[in-house]
């Protein structure tokens, strides 16, 4: 913890990252660290080297957490925590925007159109959940559904409506379906799904009436057979269905404006696969360096707060005591990216999974402008070591010093009767406590020093010199190697036996 230009990338994150041979996660916002490091650490310490700038022009990274590698594996229950926690991370409202019952209709409907697709394709993308309320429904009305006859005008016979092969047949004029002037094709998408029983479109009992004749079980619920299509979703398609028109609008409305990072096309061209899955930063070296430009902050924080949080929630899915299985995430400036609570907990989480949180931050009152008080006090008191720089921030300073806490120590006085200048008077001597180190201490320590506070030891507190890269020749000759292609560093095929 310390102010701008204090040091603390150079003594901390630079040294680090030349030093680290296993995988890191790099929040880099100027882009220092990827041009420092980033060379070394592929050359020397042979770790697959990505960059996640999806607004940029030097992107090598591909992230989508609804990847088919990762959904494939998950059932119905994880697919639905999966988009349930993508959700909550990017429908989430600033302080002064708060509009709880629109955020979360918001956020309901994204879960809707995400689960869908997960449940039908087995994948789907940011691009698509987000395109989803304004996409072309017409193709995905079936034949087969009886709401085809409601999109189309459809041919018929005295008996009712034509079919072949189990088909509705449209009316076709001068090449093309003649559809219904009137027909409101997203909603009858809605009401189609509210009848979907399995989760092939093709299957035919998804409109033969099956829907009303699934078999239950004591307490009422439908017993689940292989193919099937999870009853909840079928409730949120009839929900969606009956919505009040104003009402749906506005909801849509909302969704958009949280979803709108996601239709840029540079946006969807990042995100549309996944470039490794999580548990290769245990398998392999991969070090990824997050690189956003200052003014892309904002419209990117969503999606930076999903790559973090997805990356910290799977490593902890599996212990890991390897060394060589340790992943360190470099969190410099994090709190530039909205709140990560989930972040903020895992140092009390993390250890027997093998991952190590470095927190980099200008103050502690930055925490809890972005936090919250009670937040910022649970990343102080579950780190395991604070590094402190020369400060100005008098406050987090006295809090340190009641950190390290006091001593006793002795002290005698004097007193005289009045009159008296040198002889007659009684002495006394007692016991006062002394701050170990005081916050004037803190705030004047020497701009080469830091203090380093160890979790279970914080009234021995370090008092070191700081480990600037530039003041150590063999880090200075590790800095600004050329980044090579990962393909032509590690490519197996090209190196010579």
């Amino acid at each position: 913890m310390a102010p701008p230009g204090s040091g603390k990338t150079a003594a901390v994150a630079v040294p680090n990252l030349l030093n680290v041979p296993s995988s890191c996660v790099v929040l880099d916002i100027k882009g220092e660290l990827f041009d420092l490091t980033a060379g070394y650490r592929q050359q020397v310490l042979k770790n697959k080297i990505f960059v996640f700038d999806p607004l940029g022009n030097d992107n090598t990274l591909k992230f989508n957490p609804f990847d088919k590698r990762i959904v494939e594996k998950l059932d119905f229950n994880r697919k639905r925590k999966l988009v349930d926690e993508v959700g909550n991370t990017i429908f989430a409202e600033d302080g002064a925007n708060k509009d709880p019952h629109w955020t979360q209709q918001a956020k309901n409907l994204f879960v809707f159109y995400a689960l869908y697709d997960l449940c039908v394709h087995n994948t789907s993308t940011f691009f698509e959940i987000a395109s989803a309320p304004i996409k072309n429904y017409v193709p995905l009305i079936n034949p087969q559904s009886r709401f085809y006859t409601e999109l189309y005008e459809c041919q018929s016979s005295d008996n009712g409506f034509v079919k072949e092969n189990g088909r509705y047949m449209a009316k076709v004029e001068n090449g093309v379906k003649k559809m219904k002037p009137n027909a409101n094709v997203e909603l009858l998408w809605y009401k189609q799904v509210a009848e979907q029983v399995y989760t092939d479109p093709e299957n035919p009992k998804n409109y033969d009436g099956s829907v009303n004749h699934l078999e239950k079980d004591d307490q009422g619920n439908v017993i689940m057979k292989e193919g099937m299509l999870d009853p909840i979703i079928r409730n949120e398609a009839n929900k969606w269905a009956k919505a009040n028109d104003k009402e749906f609008a506005s909801i849509k409305s909302v969704y958009s404006r949280f979803m709108q990072v996601f239709t840029s096309y540079q946006v969807k061209s990042a995100t549309d696969s996944m470039s490794f899955e999580y548990e290769d930063l245990r398998k392999d070296n991969i070090t990824l360096y997050i690189k956003i430009a200052q003014t892309d902050i904002d419209t990117l924080a969503p999606l930076i707060r999903i790559l973090l949080e997805s990356i910290a929630k799977n490593l902890l899915l599996k212990e890991s005591k390897k060394f060589e299985e340790r992943v360190y995430l470099f969190l410099d400036e994090f709190v530039r990216f909205g709140k990560l609570p989930f972040l903020l907990e895992m140092p009390a989480l993390s250890r027997s999974y093998g991952v190590v949180l470095i927190f980099i931050t200008q103050s502690n009152a930055l925490i809890e402008k972005y936090y919250g008080r009670e937040d910022a006090k649970i990343v102080n008191s579950t780190v395991a070591y604070k590094i402190i720089f020369k400060m100005d921030d008098l406050e987090y300073a006295k809090q340190v010093s009641e950190e390290i806490g006091k001593m006793t120590r002795k002290t005698r006085s004097h007193s005289t009767e009045k009159g008296q200048l040198i002889t007659g008077g009684t002495s006394s001597i007692g016991k006062e406590a002394w701050d170990l180190l005081s916050a004037q201490d803190i705030m004047n320590i020497d701009k080469d020093e830091v203090i380093i506070l160890v979790s279970g030891h914080k009234a021995k507190p370090l008092k070191l010199k700081a480990n600037y890269y530039f003041k150590n020749k063999e880090l200075l000759s590790r800095i600004n190697w050329e980044v090579k292609s990962n393909e032509e560093v590690f490519d197996e095929s090209k190196k010579v036996v």
